[in-house]
């Protein structure tokens, strides 16, 4: 029998196909993520969090974005616990604003207190994201006739091939393959690696500080990650700041 974790995953897909789009479950991390695509091809990641009963569980590290791996824009929270079950979205970053000042308040009534550990997350606290299809791109009411679509997506299972040398077992997961940009930067001592999206001029950063962090320009990102590093206020041209991770390491600016 599936746990509730898979129960919720398979949920949301099959409620995202019904709203008229697109979801398929990752496998680069153990945070439960899930790939959507919205009704104009647009896709974000998000992390799912299921229950039946009680609260959500997260971990109160989720109050830095840093500790996402997932690059997600956004959780969705699924109650598997009614007659039908209920989806709660709310973004990455109000989330982890939101664990910050719980794990805040918690730590202050005791100083031997440390940031870890399980975290749990009321109904409270995602009540306003109910049925925010639109977040993400969807369509606000699903699709009666799409219902056959959606339990044919629901019923896809991420392959997981499993192959044996002697007394060892190697797993093989399928290869999630990035078409974004490869970009670089260095930035007072230190080296950044970032991916850019020439579609939607998005750029994330994937190693260095503010790893996790995604950004909706090449300056946006450029600005913010040197003013972490210094500890000023920088305005910086991100399209001079980043450069193709190539050898000639030229300006970001060329591909416009």
């Amino acid at each position: 029998m599936e746990d509730v974790s898979e129960q919720g995953i398979r949920a949301f897909i099959r409620a995202v196909v019904m709203h008229g789009g697109r979801a398929e479950r990752l496998t680069t991390s153990r945070r439960n993520p899930v790939q959507v695509w919205g009704v104009d091809g647009s896709s974000c990641i998000v992390r799912v969090r299921s229950k039946a009963a009680g609260d959500w569980k997260a971990r109160r590290q989720d109050e830095s974005l840093a500790t996402d791996d997932t690059g997600s824009l956004y959780w969705v929270f699924v109650d598997m616990g009614q007659s039908e079950p209920a989806f709660f979205m709310v973004s990455s970053e109000e989330m982890a604003a939101d664990i910050k000042g719980e794990v805040d308040l918690w730590v202050q009534e005791s100083p031997l207190r440390t940031r870890t550990g399980h975290h749990a997350i009321a109904l409270g606290r995602v009540q306003h994201g109910r049925d925010r299809w639109a977040l993400l791109g969807l369509n606000a009411d699903a699709d009666p006739a799409l219902a056959e679509a959606a339990h044919s997506a629901a019923s896809h299972r991420v392959t997981k091939v499993v192959r044996r040398t002697g007394a060892k077992r190697v797993a093989l997961v399928e290869e999630v393959i990035d078409l974004r940009v490869r970009v670089v930067a260095d930035f007072d001592g230190y080296r950044l690696s970032a991916r850019f999206d020439p579609d939607s001029q998005r750029l994330e950063i994937v190693q260095g500080p503010m790893e996790g962090r995604r950004f909706e320009d090449p300056t946006e990102a450029a600005s913010a990650v040197a003013t972490h590093i210094s500890g000023d206020v920088e305005v910086l041209d991100g399209w001079k700041f980043w450069e193709l991770d190539t050898p000639e390491r030229q300006s970001l600016d060329t591909l416009r």
